[in-house]
Parts: C-alpha cells; structure tokens; sequence
C-alpha cells in the first residue's frame, strides 16, 4: 500500500520536497494546505489531490500517515502537536521553532505519541558528510569554522522580524550550527555579537526585483552575527553570518583535527593530511533527508538520523547566541 503524504505550507522550499516525494511510486501525494488558499489549489491542479486552507481539515479529511511541513518559523508549534497527537509522523523543515519554549512543547507531545520525525538537515545525510563523520570521529578536534554570507535579504515579509523569523541566526545559519554538532559533538557554550552596519531604508524610486533584497522597510534583526562557540570536547568553533549585499552566496564550513583538515563546500567534502581524499554528494542527496523517514514509516520504525529533538538542540545554539548579546556578551551556556 502506498504511504498517503500530505503538505502542510506549499510555499519557498516545499517545492523541492514535492518534487521528491513525485519521485517516490510508494508514496502517494493526498492533499496540500496552505493559509494562502490559492498556493494549495496550484499544487493540487499540478500534482493531483484536494486544497486547504486549515491543516487540521488536511488531518482529518484525507487522514495522512506523513505530513511534510514547511512553513515560515513563526507558525510551527500547533502543526507538529496536532500531527502527534492524531499519530500522524511528520517531517518539518528548520528552523523547528523560534522559542525554546514551542520546540518543547512539541517535543513533548512527539515523545508521548511515539511517532517517527524528521528534520531538514539536509547536510547530515549526504554520504560525504557521513564520510568526514567517520574520519573525524577518529581524532581530536581542535577547531570548527563556519560561515554564512548572503548577498541581500530573502523577500518574504516576515524575514526582517525577529519576532517571525528569528532572524538570520535562527532561519538560515542554523545548518552551519548543526553541521558543527554532527561533526564535533555537542556545545556546551555560545558567546555572541550581533551588528546593524548597514542602513537598510529604501531610498527614493526603490522597486525590489524578484530575488534578495537590497533595501526593507522595517528592519529588525542583525545584518551581521558572530559567534564563539565551545564544544563539549573542548574543541572551539566560530560562526559568521551577514546578509549586507554583496555579489554572491559564500557558505563555508571547516573542521581542524588532529592530522586533518577537513573542508566542505556545499555537501562535498575534501580532507587533507595523514590522510587525502574528496567526496561529492551524489545528485539526489538533498532528498535523502525526506526519504529516510519514508523509509522508517514504511518498515514500521521511528528510527531516523535528525529527529525532532536533534531540531531542538540545534535551536538551542542559536537561541543561546541571542540570549548572549542580550546579557551583554557574556558566554551563555547551553544547559
């Protein structure tokens, strides 16, 4: 029998896990909702199946065994609880809340269901993530350094408020704060400084093109984020993100080990020292993260490699790195 899946935010990135889940025979697409009605009906004429407007119409109608969500950081909580409570498994893309305070309630309510969960973590399942895994998890690990640069601001409304979005830190550089813990182990500190560098008023006859923006009105959150992370090994890590305009996406992520160094660009890895190689991801490995839970729902597991409370701790980082501007810059620890 194939595994009914539902859509909860059909929007930005749940495009790429439509095109996914098509490309599954076992699984079959059963209804997409969206508080933008008119979204859900363009999925459901292009993918086949009923729209919503109200999830809980979806959960109860067409009675899903996976809900995907994805939407916008603001309005998980009530999503995820409703899907455990009915026994519904369900993926959700990150950020997984912007309060520690939504993120346990709903990893509350997983652990009483006992339902399978995962999160977008992506990187995690690429075999050359797994791969630098493997490598480092033979040495001691000196330092973990990230960075984040975007050229411009996303465009959605709530992007520029802290209080939606959670700003940079919490919706976007999260992958490079869970890259660090995948790879090194859990933090047990974060010391942060956020900066305004830019002045991002609209000047006169401003009109926004299609992609990231230049300019918005009514900016709330940092355009530019540092981080000094501690690890439990005793390793250090560093995270920079700023989304001041420039020419191009820069992500970058390196781990120095002890007799390595270890590089990815993007989801490859490259390692050099008392060992030398390289890996690519494979084409399809930004889909892997959504088919392991397909695949643990069908064999009748919970099992998955980013489960809801992996999602919660990498919050936790993020949350702290806030919480350490807010105290002054003082070190916040994770506990």
């Amino acid at each position: 029998m194939d595994l009914r899946v539902g859509f909860v935010g059909v929007g930005g990135i749940a495009r790429r896990h439509l095109e996914n889940t098509r490309k599954r025979t076992d699984v079959a697409m059963v209804g997409y909702c969206d508080v933008a009605l008119d979204r859900a009906e363009r999925c459901a004429a292009e993918y086949g199946g009923p729209a919503y407007q109200h999830f809980t119409d979806l959960y109860d109608k067409e009675k899903p065994d996976v809900v995907v969500i994805c939407t916008p950081p603001f309005a998980h909580g009530d999503i995820e609880e409703e899907a455990a409570r009915r026994g519904i498994h369900f993926f959700v893309e990150k950020p997984v809340a912007i309060s520690m305070e939504t993120a346990r309630r709903v990893e509350a309510a997983v652990a009483s269901a006992g339902t399978a969960t995962q999160v977008g973590y992506m990187f995690r399942l690429a075999e050359s993530v797994k791969k630098a895994r493997e490598l480092l998890s033979r040495r001691s690990i000196s330092m973990v350094q990230a960075h984040y640069y975007m050229p411009g601001l996303p465009s959605p409304a709530w992007w520029p408020k802290m209080a939606l979005g959670g700003g940079q830190l919490v919706e976007q550089a999260t992958h490079m704060l869970d890259l660090g813990r995948f790879l090194a182990g859990e933090v047990v500190s974060v010391t942060g400084c956020t900066a305004r560098v830019r002045d991002w008023t609209p000047p006169a006859g401003y009109e926004p093109g299609s992609g990231l923006l230049k300019y918005s009105e009514g900016m709330e959150i940092p355009d530019t984020t540092a981080l000094i992370l501690q690890y439990e090994s005793g390793a250090l890590g560093t995270l920079s993100c700023s989304m001041v305009p420039q020419k191009a996406w820069d992500n970058g992520f390196k781990v120095v080990a002890d007799g390595l160094l270890v590089t990815l660009t993007g989801a490859a890895a490259r390692w050099t020292g008392d060992e030398e190689g390289e890996m690519s991801p494979g084409a399809e490995w930004a889909g892997y993260v959504l088919w392991e839970l397909y695949d643990a729902v069908k064999a009748g597991t919970t099992a998955t490699s980013v489960p809801y409370s992996q999602g919660v701790r990498s919050l936790a980082v993020s949350l702290a790195g806030y919480e350490s501007v807010r105290r002054g810059g003082v070190p916040v620890r994770l506990e």
